[in-house]
């Protein structure tokens, strides 16, 4: 199992200094499909998302890519590996195009000496290893509650409310939201068109449509 927990500056910011932390960076602006951090390489920057969704993915043992999460607006990408003076531990690629600010990983070590930030980084350390120890237990449950509970994550996340529902706009692949919750392809497939054939979900070309959140829950719930 891939560990998800990590350090997060964002879980520590305030307001003002996340607008002081920006203030440092250049604006920059990427495609669909695009890997903006890789696995393995240097940790030179960090990336605050203003606009769009990136997807976060790590190589397990038997080589297999991983989805470990989806992130979007306000997140801050790739300070783990800057904070730790580490390579970077998984890779971030675009799911819609993004926008955000690029901020050098010296500025960052800089700010966070600045405003006395380790103490409560290790305190949210801790907080987020406790939630993947949780997520860790969840894995016994089977596919369709897995893969409700992660689709009622992705709305609390990103997702947008629209007329027929809460729309998830991203390019998640079968294999994706498969990899994420620990099972098959099929196995995902099969339950995905039991959501349709319920009016729980609608699927379609780089999106998901929550039509039906409250039974959505009631089935992650069950």
């Amino acid at each position: 199992m891939v560990n998800n927990a990590s350090f997060c500056i964002v879980d520590v910011l305030s307001e003002r200094q996340r607008a002081e932390l920006e203030a440092q960076g250049s604006p920059v602006r990427f495609p669909v499909g695009h890997t903006i951090f890789l696995e393995g390489q240097p940790s030179r920057s960090v990336l605050v998302i203003q606009e769009g969704n990136v997807k976060i993915t790590q190589r397990a043992e038997d080589k297999t890519e991983v989805l470990l999460a989806v992130r979007g607006p306000g997140e801050v990408m790739g300070d783990e590996g800057v904070l730790m003076q580490e390579p970077r531990s998984a890779t971030v690629t675009t799911v819609t195009e993004v926008a955000g600010v690029d901020i050098a990983a010296a500025d960052l070590l800089a700010f966070v000496e600045k405003h006395h930030l380790w103490p409560v980084m290790y305190r949210a350390a801790v907080r987020r290893r406790r939630e993947s120890d949780q997520t860790s237990l969840l894995a016994r449950l089977d596919v369709k509650s897995r893969l409700a509970r992660w689709l009622v994550e992705l709305v609390d996340d990103i997702g947008k409310r629209e007329e027929e529902g809460w729309v998830i706009s991203a390019a998640l692949s079968q294999r994706d939201l498969a990899s994420h919750i620990g099972a098959s392809r099929d196995a995902v497939a099969i339950e995905l068109r039991r959501l349709r054939e319920l009016g729980v979900v609608t699927t379609g070309r780089r999106q998901i449509v929550v039509n039906d959140l409250d039974e959505l829950r009631k089935i992650a719930e069950s």
